[in-house]
């Protein structure tokens, strides 16, 4: 992998603090989420609960030399932590007009539908992520119904876990192709596809098997394989080089096809997937549509040999150039190193930098995994039940992340937060758990194996019958969509693709096509027994990430006290700012109206976050960092000068 970036040494720059005493309040004052003041500053922007986003918006580097301080290489080895909340935030920020929001008008319609006229999308509708995967706030929940596809709209998805998530999808790729690309060549030929399985089974790595169609063709040499429609295909020539707009092997200008397993969204219809192949895509391309921000976005479009597969990110994913190419394709760049495209035309260049989808995508990969409420035993009789109940043939409870080979790239996260019920407390507890071997001040993932339990999806499509059936804005009748993991099936309510229902029953009740058997099997069952399994399914739980109490040190403990740069934060509990580089120091005790309060605002912020480092600096806080800014000690939010 060669990510090349044009980065130059930055300028000597004022201190941040110096320089917010230089601007006017009115360019400083932060946005409602952004809110970085002490308690008693006068400062309209302050969060006794520490819970809004602090630092302010700059523009992340994307670099690949870790020795660049600040770049993104730099923070993913030496202050992993801070990637991950500055991601964080990120997906929570509510973008303003200064960094380019809404281009051309607010909810206006984007598309097309596969008629080739009717628009599928309300677009220009949001200022952040924030304002549909909000629940609980400040999480990385769900919730909201918005208008794509159908005038019964869209079921928002919770997105914990989204990394491991992610992780399957790549690896079930990897298992197809381990089974029919027999040459190793990245992609499958017209001739491995005829002496491949009649259908491919791929292995959980927990003793069962998920089947996903037939990859062979359709005309036995030539035609299109029969794989299921999670997997999206394209075609490619003699070289394994993808050929735009074909169709199907053709044995003339194609000889084989390539493909990716699409992770995200419900499904749009029999033929065509879902949307978002990776973490990375699923960020960028609803920043787009939904908040009018384009991305410029090398490493999404990284693909030297062209078979429409990417070489792996800073975080470890491969892309997908042969379907999902970023807005921005930097045919023209600055000479510090930024895209000059302006796809939009709105003056603001690089809203969404290639160093910020960096810091997203590191954050999707560690977000934690939802938690069961419950003893292991409770869980697993509640996993026997699904299986009796035949729920788990789609619903498949468990899988294993192989470990990192030549092949397989292993469990890429940083950290997992493990989150069990405590009995005899009556609440969930977490412990981090590092996935990384400290090397000096360098975090090394270890990139071992990781066992998923009660995941509940084996990410496939399947026709649902006419009760899940829907008619799009264009008159296209759609039965057939992903199966949604279960894992925070408890706060995930209202259910279903359009969200129609508002009890987990009546989700069940309305399966039907494949799912028949099931739900027969469910509606035959006794009171009892159907009680017992939504009793289980009630306990598939989300929590508030941040005020979950952790044990963050190690030390099998949750303290009372948790002491934080010497300061007593409460309850130890998971809050990434205190395992930074250099750990937010909360303002701690203050009297507000007569009360003692603990005010959570951060004292060394500019530390903290990193503000100070070289290639984070941004010296007048328009949201250009020094490096790629050509006057850095003035304003200037469309360009870093005007």
């Amino acid at each position: 992998m060669n990510h090349l970036r044009k980065i130059f040494t930055p300028v000597l720059t004022l201190g941040l603090a110096t320089i917010v005493t230089l601007l006017p309040t009115g360019s400083v004052e932060a946005q409602y989420g952004e809110r970085p003041a002490l308690v008693g500053s006068g400062d309209p922007a302050v969060d006794v609960s520490g819970r809004s986003i602090k630092n302010p918006r700059v523009r992340a580097i994307a670099t690949t030399d870790t020795s660049l301080i600040g770049g993104t290489a730099w923070m993913f080895e030496q202050d992993p932590y801070l990637a991950f909340q500055l991601g964080r935030n990120l997906n929570f920020r509510e973008f303003r007009t200064r960094d380019g929001v809404f281009h051309d008008g607010v909810s206006d319609l984007a598309g097309p539908m596969p008629d080739g006229a009717t628009a599928k999308i309300t677009a220009a509708n949001q200022t952040s992520c924030a304002g549909c995967h909000n629940l609980p706030n400040g999480n990385p929940g769900g919730g909201p119904n918005f208008h794509k596809d159908s005038g019964f709209g869209r079921n928002t998805p919770h997105y914990y876990g989204a990394g491991i998530g992610e992780m399957l999808a790549i690896q079930i790729r990897e298992e197809i192709l381990l089974q029919v690309d027999l040459d190793n060549n990245g992609w499958i030929s017209s001739l491995e596809a005829q002496t491949s399985p009649a259908e491919i089974e791929v292995p959980t790595g927990v003793g069962t098997k998920v089947r996903y169609g037939s990859p062979r063709l359709s005309a036995v040499a030539t035609g299109t394989p029969q794989l299921n429609n999670v997997i999206r295909v394209w075609y490619v020539d003699a070289d394994g080089v993808r050929v735009p707009g074909a169709t199907q092997v053709d044995g003339v200008t194609t000889f084989g096809y390539n493909f990716e397993v699409v992770v995200w969204g419900w499904g749009q219809g029999e033929g065509r997937a879902a949307l978002n192949p990776t973490n990375r895509a699923f960020t960028w391309d609803p920043l787009i549509a939904h908040s009018g921000l384009d991305a410029y976005d090398p490493a999404s479009e990284n693909d030297p040999d062209g078979d429409g597969v990417s070489e792996p990110t800073l975080a470890g994913a491969i892309q997908f150039p042969a379907t999902h190419l970023p807005p921005d394709a930097g045919t023209t760049l600055d000479p510090l190193g930024f895209s000059r495209d302006d796809p939009d035309g709105d003056g603001y260049l690089n809203e969404i930098s290639e160093g910020d989808l960096d810091l997203a995508e590191i954050y999707m990969l560690n977000i934690p995994r939802p938690a069961f409420r419950g003893t292991p035993d409770e869980f697993r009789r509640g996993v026997k039940l699904m299986e009796q109940l035949e729920c788990a043939t789609c619903h498949t409870p468990d899988w294993q992340i192989r470990p990192a080979d030549t092949r397989f790239a292993g469990d890429r996260r940083f950290f997992d937060l493990d989150v069990q019920w405590n009995d005899q407390r009556g609440r969930l507890e977490g412990k981090v758990e590092p996935l990384y071997t400290r090397n000096g001040p360098a975090y090394e993932r270890n990139l071992d194996a990781f066992e998923v339990k009660g995941f509940f999806s084996d990410l496939a499509h399947h026709e649902m019958g006419p009760d899940f059936a829907e008619i799009d804005f264009s008159g296209h009748v759609n039965s057939t969509w992903r199966t949604p993991p279960l894992w925070g099936l408890a706060h995930s309510a209202p259910y279903g693709h359009n969200g129609r229902s508002f009890t987990i029953e009546d989700a069940i009740r309305r399966h039907g096509g494949e799912a028949l058997a099931s739900r027969t099997l469910f509606e035959n069952a006794p009171r009892p027994v159907r009680d017992q399994l939504l009793k289980f399914l009630s306990a598939l739980s989300l929590y508030d990430i941040e005020s979950l109490p952790t044990d963050v040190d190690g030390d099998g403990q949750i303290r009372s006290q948790h002491i934080v740069q010497g300061v007593d934060t409460g309850e130890e509990r998971f809050n990434p700012e205190w395992l930074f580089r250099n750990p937010v120091e909360i303002q701690g005790m203050v009297t507000v109206n007569g009360r003692a309060i603990r005010s959570f605002a951060a004292v060394n912020l500019e530390e903290a976050y990193g503000l100070n480092l070289p290639y984070r600096i941004d010296s007048d806080l328009d949201g250009w960092p020094d490096v790629w800014d050509a006057a850095p000690l003035v304003p200037g939010y469309k360009d870093g000068v005007n």
